[in-house]
């Protein structure tokens, strides 16, 4: 069965004013009220990531499937990575937790974005049997070139760009009887911020899962002196309840659901998804399967080191020291490294102390080579401080 909203470029309308020309349909009457389709619009207040990314998961997971839901929000700043990215791969981790911003995993796929009150979030979730990939994106345009005059227009990766520059990024989640698309839109956000902490280089970190696909961004605002998350989201809105009233049996009209504290606070699932997306499990747990080589040049030795990595959790670590000194101490350091979790500094410093307190650190003489207790604290220390440091 085709989709019931097939693609705007396959239709070539050019909407100024509605006309039942400009909206001719694809299916009878009968077949269309057989669906039975319900067309919704939420516009959240909150700005708590946590809650705007476990709202969208139930309007996903357990509304009605024959809905066709938009959800409309922003955050506060927050790092977002897809289903099967690698967040020490996308992200500087351990600058987002110096400055207290949540990393999130979110569950559709796709690449790494950074929002902030500048960046409005858009989901569009409908059956799947309707679903095609640049459908919203096209929607998005046509409200941003008919209502607020920018020039926008989706690229081959069904993005959305103005003048060669992205403004919106895409991703996807479908299951057996529904799908979503959700984008960021950029319209006054703190692009040095993305940069920030977006940008790290680890080419010697290497992952299974998805890679982000970086491009060059720009802001709304560079092409509208009123553009605002108030008007972008009125605009979009205004568009899409006009345009879904002469697909949806039931039509709808121009008001929006205002999610707010006390909306929420009667959907105990809400509250239950956010704890959810906080958990390490989730966030980190789900990173696949990566190794990450780094080296150093110490005072007292130069050292390698490869780290194996399933789920988030270190399965196996190689230190080579380059003075061969050290090579027991180093073993030591290894057995207590397998096991716990990567880049977490509790589990580091959990590891380096029950090195601290071993037999191996009891004494000044480890497999027959004299070692100072203070010399043996100073490569624990050191060995601590790099990988802290490098993961």
């Amino acid at each position: 069965m085709r989709p019931l909203f097939p693609p705007l470029l396959v239709r070539n309308i050019i909407i100024k004013s509605r006309t039942s020309q400009q909206f001719s349909r694809f299916f009878s009457s009968d077949e269309i009220s057989s669906r039975d389709l319900v067309f919704k619009c939420f516009i959240s207040k909150s700005m708590d990531p946590w809650t705007n990314i476990a709202f969208e998961e139930w309007l996903f997971k357990d509304t009605n499937p024959q809905e066709i839901i938009l959800f409309l929000w922003r955050n506060n700043s927050c790092a977002v990575i897809g289903r099967n990215q690698n967040p020490w791969k996308e992200c500087n981790v351990r600058l987002l937790q110096k400055h207290d911003i949540p990393l999130i995993r979110r569950k559709s796929g796709g690449g790494t974005v950074f929002h902030d009150i500048g960046n409005t979030n858009y989901t569009l979730i409908m059956p799947r049997i309707d679903f095609t990939r640049k459908h919203t994106a096209e929607l998005v345009v046509r409200a941003l070139t008919t209502r607020l005059d920018i020039p926008a227009y989706v690229t081959e990766r069904h993005d959305i760009a103005v003048n060669g520059l992205k403004v919106s990024g895409s991703a996807f989640k479908l299951v057996m009887r529904r799908a979503y698309h959700h984008g960021t839109m950029l319209i006054d956000t703190d692009l040095d911020r993305i940069k920030r902490y977006l940008n790290v280089e680890r080419q010697n970190l290497i992952t299974k899962g998805v890679e982000s696909f970086p491009s060059p961004v720009t802001n709304l605002c560079n092409y509208s002196s009123t553009v605002s998350h108030e008007s972008f989201c009125e605009a979009v809105k205004d568009y899409f309840t006009e345009y879904y009233r002469d697909y949806v049996n039931h039509g709808s009209n121009k008001s929006a659901t205002t999610v707010d504290e006390e909306f929420i606070s009667n959907i105990p699932k809400v509250a239950e998804y956010r704890e959810e997306f906080k958990t390490w499990e989730w966030v980190y747990g789900q990173t696949p399967d990566f190794t990450h080589k780094f080296e150093k040049e110490f005072e007292w030795s130069h050292v390698k080191a490869l780290f194996e990595s399933k789920n988030g959790i270190i399965t196996a670590i190689t230190l080579t020291p380059s003075n061969i000194k050290y090579h027991n101490l180093i073993n030591a350091l290894e057995d207590s490294f397998e096991g716990r979790k990567y880049g977490d500094e509790k589990d580091i410093d959990n590891a380096l102390n029950d090195v601290r307190v071993s037999e191996q650190l009891s004494g000044s003489n480890i497999g027959g080579t004299s070692i100072s207790t203070s010399e043996m604290q100073r490569v624990v220390n050191d060995i601590g401080k790099w990988i802290k440091e490098s993961s």
